[in-house]
């Protein structure tokens, strides 16, 4: 009983620290994005992560299809965020310059919606047989 109150406690305070997914900006209004995730993917991301975002060892890009949604959000969020490190613990300096250009030239992109459409169209699962 006791872990069963102290587990939802904890999930009651998580969610009011971080909050319930909006996607509103800091100041409350709504963001609105000019492209869907799909096309930021599509004309942008893929010159460097691959047509199958498999990543390029040429251009020292990382695979996206090896992760699911959950975990590339984190990254995504990181990269949008100036590559501070707090969410994933990767390094995304290069990315999060990249980015400045690129939000320049409208792809900017919500992650946790960037990262269920890299998952749907591209996910890999390694632990599927073959």
């Amino acid at each position: 009983m006791k872990k069963s109150i102290l587990v939802l406690t904890t999930a009651a305070a998580m969610l009011t620290i971080v909050g319930c997914g909006s996607k509103d900006n800091a100041g409350g209004e709504k963001v609105t994005y000019a492209k869907t995730s799909a096309e930021v993917y599509t004309q942008s991301c893929y010159k460097c992560h691959g047509d199958k975002a498999q990543g390029m060892t040429e251009k020292k890009t990382p695979p996206m299809n090896d992760r699911q949604a959950g975990e590339l959000e984190l990254d995504l969020y990181d990269v949008k965020n100036e590559g501070t490190n707090q969410s994933s613990g990767t390094d995304h300096d290069k990315m999060a310059h990249n980015m400045k250009k690129l939000f320049e030239k409208g792809f900017d992109y919500d992650p946790k919606s960037m990262a269920m459409y890299i998952e749907k169209n591209f996910y890999i699962n390694p632990h599927k047989k073959k």
